[in-house]
């Protein structure tokens, strides 16, 4: 009898370290294990908020709320493209191409904090890593506006002009450079269009653009190290010389359409979404040249990380709420989960509605995000 309490006594106490361990990376501040997916729903006008719980080699996703930006009606009016969140996580950025402005969200009160107008087609809103500016590029009006934020005060401040189609933006890691991605006129050679323009974030004014790199440009992230710009459009993936502009690298994607892209934090790999193969292309982030191609779902379109890498989300298309200039329409609109460690697809969650079509996501905190602008 006082063996068995002396080995149930012993069995308590390696399970308890055990569970001990399981926890300790959190709490020496390693990556968190939970987390938020936001996902913007362009068919619906609201934000759908998801909890993921992940594990080695699998993840458990339940629903955790919903955020409205318009009632709902017959059309959506909003049309939320793309959510970006600011420092600390505390407030998300959504532009809605629709309401021709920018929404600001209290992320941890899940409401409406304000609507900027900023001009048509308001494609994405990106914040500077200080949080004191986003600049909202506007596809229809052809030009980025700059919104100065004080505490909950958002006010506008200039605007630049920039070649036709502006979409998306990044900052360098000092705020003083952003880099914004264009499409270019829409009836030009799909090669001979499409530009990064570099832009002084003090000055307000262009100081490179580096061109073309395919007409319909999607999204621009720098190399970790910013000695390269990544730049995707739907016939080519360009890597260019961030200090000369000189365009270096061209690189043919796996199939028709592809579209938004992110490197993996670990600097290894460059993952690319194309949407008309339904594939993610695979980068290496040193040669750039393509390891492989794994299916992921119907029209994959943007990325986010999980806090560790380890997992890529990738959000999948529906009916085309934006349009449908490339055949984007999708048959499973939500959101794939990606291991990088293993390319298999570990999970899957489908939107809700036959209007859903999902474009943006986000996760809360973000494993690239904290990544790239962390202290080098």
């Amino acid at each position: 009898m006082r063996r068995f309490v002396g080995t149930l006594t012993l069995a308590v106490a390696v399970a308890s370290l055990v569970a001990a361990c399981a926890s300790m990376p959190e709490f020496l501040g390693g990556p968190p294990r939970t987390y938020e997916v936001w996902i913007p729903e362009q068919g619906y006008d609201k934000i759908i908020i998801y909890s993921v719980t992940e594990g080695d080699g699998e993840v458990k996703i339940t629903k955790s709320g919903e955020i409205a930006l318009a009632p709902p009606g017959p059309q959506p009016t909003v049309a939320p493209h793309i959510l970006l969140f600011g420092p600390g996580y505390k407030r998300a950025y959504v532009a809605g191409v629709r309401a021709g402005g920018m929404f600001v969200v209290d992320a941890e009160k899940r409401s409406v904090i304000t609507r900027i107008p900023t001009g048509r087609t308001a494609h994405a809103a990106t914040p500077s890593w200080d949080g004191s500016r986003v600049w909202v590029a506007n596809v229809g009006d052809n030009n980025i506006v700059e919104v100065m934020a004080s505490g909950d005060t958002y006010t506008k401040g200039r605007t630049i002009a920039t070649d036709p189609r502006p979409s998306c933006a990044f900052w360098s890691r000092d705020d003083s450079t952003f880099w914004v991605v264009t499409g270019g006129p829409a009836n030009a050679p799909a090669d001979q269009a499409g530009t990064i323009t570099a832009v002084d974030a003090k000055a307000g004014r262009v100081t490179k653009v580096i061109q073309p790199i395919g007409r319909d440009g999607c999204a621009v992230v720098p190399s970790h190290d910013e000695r390269w710009l990544y730049g995707s459009s739907p016939t080519q993936f360009t890597v260019a010389d961030a200090k000369t502009g000189q365009i270096v690298k061209k690189i043919q994607p796996s199939g028709k359409d592809a579209h938004g892209f992110m490197p993996t934090p670990d600097g290894k790999y460059i993952l690319l979404a194309v949407r008309q193969a339904d594939a993610v292309d695979v980068l290496d982030a040193q040669t750039h040249q393509r390891l492989r191609t794994v299916p992921v779902g119907s029209r994959p379109d943007l990325f986010d990380l999980s806090p560790s890498g380890r997992y890529a989300f990738i959000s999948l298309r529906g009916k085309p709420v934006t349009g449908d200039p490339h055949a984007l329409a999708g048959t499973e609109s939500g959101f794939a989960v990606l291991d990088t460690q293993t390319w298999r697809v570990v999970a899957k969650v489908r939107a809700e509605g036959a209007n859903s079509d999902i474009h943006g996501i986000a996760t809360r905190p973000s494993g690239f995000w904290d990544w790239y602008r962390a202290p080098r």
